[in-house]
């Protein structure tokens, strides 16, 4: 899915970590659940490495259209200050860290669960042992149109290990939540590649409409858009009506 925002403009020209005002070095927000199996926080020093081994997959790297190397170690650290900056200059809009859920193993829960049962271990450490592992899975953003700066549009980039399956659906509803009961928006974007068909399979899952091809960062896309009312709507219909009604419009 979608939107590839802005990402030399979150580290800026000459951006350097020590420009950050020292209030801002409070602790970070605490995650923000999307889903049961995803969750979505600010991102912190200690994503570098994770955020550039996503980006030396060339998976994900022939999906790309800005030229920033984040597959850099350097680069992604420079990447992540600008966006701990960017979250305090522009609250409610950003680039999120995104954590799905990996559920513990079936053994090791069952060896626990009996132990339990069995009086060896309390509640307090078997809650631990059911706990999932929240593992890094890519981003998600809802950031101002680049050509447009008055709109809001919504992107996601994740690990090739989150393809596939409804993690994409999950973080673009909460970024939605946000864009509209948040931030009182009245309509949001979403652009991906002419020829990704998922991304706009996904897009209009979400709600969204296809406008046409339109200018974005430099190139020709696919945009579309969802309005307030439409939103109200659509989501309250169950998923499946959704993936259906999405299909058809395809």
């Amino acid at each position: 899915m979608v939107g590839k925002p802005p990402l030399a403009a979150v580290i800026g020209p000459g951006y350097s970590a020590r420009s950050h005002d020292r209030r801002r070095a409070a602790l970070p927000a605490p995650p923000w659940p999307a889903s049961a199996r995803l969750r979505l926080r600010e991102f912190a020093a200690h994503d570098t490495d994770d955020l550039a081994d996503m980006h030396r997959d060339p998976r994900v790297r022939a999906q790309l259209v800005d030229d920033l190397p984040l597959d850099e170690p350097a680069t992604a650290a420079r990447f992540i200050a600008g966006l701990r900056d960017f979250y305090r200059r522009h609250e409610g809009t950003g680039i999120w860290c995104a954590e799905r859920a990996l559920p513990p193993d079936a053994a090791t829960l069952a060896e626990a669960r009996q132990a339990h049962a069995d009086g060896e271990i309390n509640d307090a450490l078997l809650a631990l042992v059911e706990a999932p592992e929240w593992r890094f899975s890519g981003w998600f953003s809802l950031v101002h149109v680049i050509d447009d700066p008055d709109e809001l549009e919504i992107g996601a980039r994740l690990r090739p290990d989150a393809w596939g399956g409804t993690l994409a659906l999950d973080g673009g509803e909460w970024l939605l939540r946000r864009a509209f009961d948040g931030l009182g928006r009245e309509r949001v974007f979403g652009y991906c590649d002419p020829a990704n068909r998922s991304a706009a399979h996904c897009l209009r899952v979400l709600g969204f409409e296809g406008t046409g091809l339109a200018p974005y960062n430099g190139h020709q896309a696919a945009q579309f858009r969802l309005g307030r009312d439409r939103w109200a709507d659509w989501h309250r219909l169950p998923r499946r009506d959704r993936l259906r009604r999405a299909a058809a419009a395809a």
